[in-house]
C-alpha cells in the first residue's frame, strides 16, 4: 500500500490565497503569516498522511467495536485541522484566528489521546506512534511561529477567552 494513495488531503493552492485589491496595501503584513500557513499546511499534509495509515491499519470489523471507534475518533480529530488552517489565513480578526488555532490544538491532542490508545490496547504498534509524534512536533514548531503573527486588534471576544 503507498502512503500517498491514502493521503487525500490535497496541497496548498496559492491561488487561493492571492491578495484582492482591498489588501495589496497589506500584503507586507499578511506575507509571513500565509507563508509560515503554507509551511504548515505542507508539515500537516505529511502528519495527515501518516495518521491516515495508522488508522487504517486498526482493526474495523464493520460493528461497533473499540477499535473502530478509535479509529473514527482519529478520523474526526485529523480531519478538521487543514480546514481550521484555511480558515483562519482567510480572516483578519484575532479572535476568529485564536479560536481556529485552539481548535487545532485540541484536535492535535486529543487526535494523539486515541493513537496513544490504540497503542495502550495493543491494537496499533509505538513505533507508528512514535513516527506520528516526531512529524507532529515538526508541525507544533510551526504552530508555534504562525500564532506568533497574529495581531491582537481592537475587537472584543464577547466569550472573554481571547482578550
Amino acid at each position: 500500500m503507498d502512503l500517498n494513495d491514502l493521503n487525500f488531503l490535497p496541497e496548498w493552492d496559492d491561488s487561493r490565497y492571492k491578495v484582492g485589491p482591498d489588501d495589496a496595501g497589506e500584503e507586507w503584513r499578511r506575507g509571513p503569516a500565509r507563508a509560515i500557513a503554507k509551511a504548515m499546511y505542507k508539515q500537516w499534509r505529511e502528519v495527515f498522511g501518516l495518521v491516515i495509515a495508522f488508522a487504517e491499519n486498526l482493526a474495523d470489523d464493520g460493528e461497533e467495536s473499540h477499535p473502530a471507534s478509535t479509529k473514527a475518533l482519529i478520523y474526526e480529530n485529523v480531519m478538521i485541522v487543514a480546514p481550521k488552517i484555511i480558515g483562519a489565513i482567510s480572516m483578519d480578526l484575532y479572535v476568529l484566528k485564536m479560536e481556529n488555532a485552539a481548535t487545532i490544538r485540541i484536535n492535535c491532542k486529543q487526535m494523539m489521546e486515541q493513537i496513544g490508545f490504540a497503542v495502550l490496547m495493543g491494537w496499533a504498534d509505538d513505533s507508528h506512534k512514535k513516527v506520528i509524534e516526531e512529524a507532529l512536533f515538526k508541525f507544533k514548531e510551526l504552530f508555534r511561529q504562525w500564532v506568533s503573527t497574529f495581531h491582537k486588534d481592537g475587537f472584543e471576544d464577547e466569550w472573554g477567552l481571547f482578550v
